[in-house]
């Protein structure tokens, strides 16, 4: 009887065992097999986000979609930002995601004699139903530092009376600087006039100075016939101006195809003619902040026509030095400096 028991026992431990090796065994047949459906599921999921993206990359490219979005954003920059130029000799930098959303980044740029200056990029995107969003990120060199000026509105546009004590006191702060830089450099400069003018008829003016014009502000009725957002400085009013800038011409696909610069008596009239053309594209393809206020001024300039009231340049030194001589220009703003890299006339 004693050793029955002892058998019995026996035969229990060994099915406890059996029993917990199987049980073993099932839960690691449970944990692959969940382990596979897991990674078939990914692997599924995968598959239908390339099979999903690829049409979608597809069309965005060839549909001319990827251009369009850096062509906006281009043009947003070049036409409101004084001085500053965007990178679109390479194109199709745009990106779309899974969620429909667009985004580039591209790099700034300032003239300033014959160099191209990368001062940082802009960063913009757009979702499916929303605005255009863009940043831009410049360079620090020094902290607090202003990289763009607006101009200021011609007193006698809004019935003022100009001060010519304030405008001397601007100038002779910078002819000081000026004064204590070689002829070995290149400076980019910016400045207002006081009465507005054809674009021909300041260009015209300008060719007695060894420089290039990039940029020309053009009145399109701000703060008089356009409510424009603004900010004072003693008895100037200054906005953010549509700008005109050197022609750009893009392809079917808005792609950059070619384009004339800088501007002068030769290239203005396509200057302008492609000036109404991109802002027209613009406030017509774009959604962004802005774009009502936009249309109000190509409106006011189809009525009105070009009257520009200050440029962006940029030339040696003591040409720029000598800019300051002019009665008729104020509010001037250095944009850059480098050594010397100028072909002169």
């Amino acid at each position: 009887m004693k050793d029955d028991n002892v058998l019995e026992d026996w035969e229990e431990k060994d099915q406890a065992n059996l029993d917990k090796k199987s049980a073993r065994k099932m839960v690691w047949r449970t944990r692959l097999s969940i382990g596979f459906t897991v990674i078939r599921t990914l692997l599924l999921i995968f598959l239908i986000y390339i099979a999903y993206m690829i049409p979608v990359s597809i069309y965005y490219d060839m549909s001319g979609k990827q251009g369009e979005f850096d062509r906006l954003i281009t043009t947003l920059i070049e036409t409101r930002y004084p001085g500053v130029e965007v990178n679109h000799m390479f194109s199709n930098h745009a990106e779309i995601n899974s969620f429909l959303t667009q985004s580039t980044t591209l790099k700034l740029y300032r003239n300033v004699g014959e160099w191209d200056v990368v001062i940082g990029e802009v960063q913009a995107e757009k979702h499916l139903f929303g605005k255009v969003s863009y940043s831009l990120n410049f360079d620090e060199k020094y902290l607090n530092e202003n990289k763009v000026h607006n101009f200021a509105i011609p007193p006698k546009i809004l019935g003022r009376q100009s001060s010519d004590a304030a405008e001397s006191g601007s100038k002779e702060n910078l002819r000081k600087q000026l004064t204590k830089i070689d002829d070995g450099h290149v400076a980019q400069a910016q400045f207002s006039v006081k009465t507005p003018m054809k674009s021909r008829e300041l260009l015209e003016k300008l060719e007695a100075y060894d420089i290039q014009v990039y940029r020309m502000p053009i009145y399109g009725g701000e703060l008089t016939e356009v409510e424009t957002p603004s900010h004072g400085s003693g008895q100037f009013t200054f906005v953010q101006s549509l700008l005109l800038r050197p022609q750009i011409i893009y392809d079917d696909k808005n792609r950059h195809s070619s384009s004339v610069s800088p501007l002068n008596k030769v290239t203005i009239e396509q200057s302008i003619d492609q000036f109404y053309k991109d802002i027209k594209w613009l406030t017509e393809n774009g959604n962004y902040r802005g774009i009502d206020i936009d249309q109000k001024r190509l409106n006011y300039i189809r009525e009105n026509g070009v009257q520009v009231y200050g440029a962006v340049v940029t030339g040696p030194i003591r040409e720029i030095e000598k800019l300051l001589d002019e009665e008729q220009f104020h509010q001037f703003y250095l944009g850059g400096i480098e050594v010397w890299n100028w072909y002169e006339n």
